[in-house]
This record gives C-alpha cells, sequence and structure tokens, in this order.
C-alpha cells in the first residue's frame, strides 16, 4: 500500500512539474494575446495582486497593488519575439527597460512568468 501510494504521489509530483516547466510558444504567446486580453496578476500569497489590459495595438495598461497596500501602475507597450512576451512599461522597477519574460504554464488558463531564472509572478486569464 505504501509503495502505492508513493508512485501516486511521484507521478502528481513529476507531472506537475513537467507541465509547470512548459513554456509557451511564440505561436501560443500570440493566439491568447493577438486580440487582446485581461490578465490577473498575482494573487494569494504572491504579494501582489492586479489586473492588466493587453491590448492588440501593442499596448498594455493596469496595476498591481503590493501586500504593503503601495499602489503600482502599469502602462506601455508590448510584443512577442521568438517564444517570449517582451515589454516595456513606463514606470516601476522596470522603467524604460525592455523586458522579455517567458511563460511557463502551470495550467489551462495560467502562467509562471520568468526573466532568465527570475520569476516575476504569476498571470492567470479567464
Amino acid at each position: 500500500m505504501r509503495k502505492i501510494f508513493l508512485a501516486g504521489l511521484s507521478v502528481m509530483f513529476f507531472g506537475a512539474q513537467a507541465f509547470a516547466a512548459t513554456a509557451m510558444t511564440g505561436k501560443e504567446l500570440q493566439a491568447l494575446l493577438s486580440n487582446g486580453k485581461e490578465l490577473t496578476l498575482g494573487g494569494p500569497k504572491e504579494g501582489y495582486a492586479g489586473q492588466l489590459s493587453i491590448m492588440k495595438d501593442g499596448t498594455a495598461h493596469g496595476q498591481v497593488k503590493l501586500d504593503s497596500g503601495d499602489v503600482i501602475p502599469i502602462e506601455g507597450v508590448w510584443h512577442i519575439t521568438g517564444n517570449k512576451f517582451c515589454r516595456t512599461w513606463k514606470g516601476g522597477r522596470d522603467a524604460g527597460k525592455e523586458i522579455c519574460e517567458t511563460w511557463n504554464k502551470t495550467g489551462p488558463n495560467s502562467v509562471r512568468v520568468l526573466n532568465g531564472k527570475k520569476d516575476l509572478g504569476k498571470n492567470s486569464w479567464e
């Protein structure tokens, strides 16, 4: 019985890890975002929560509220390059710098966002 339980746990763990490590392709990103999309940013246990409106004209706007209560507006431009979502926001930590993110699938409507090996958080959508 113990072996069956451990085998089940390993299948659940390794199966989830394989899915989580699957990066969205440029085609998938384009299909998701090219007509515009409302993204939910962060959430419980992420340290922040917010919304981002991705517009089909290559612009985006929204905001995040940190657990500390600070609100950070988001505004700028985006495009897909290869298999990455590239963005340049006007304000915040990355003001004026282009950041190209890898979006790793964590479910049918959610991703973990990475810049290189740095985890930037969670995006989800309906």
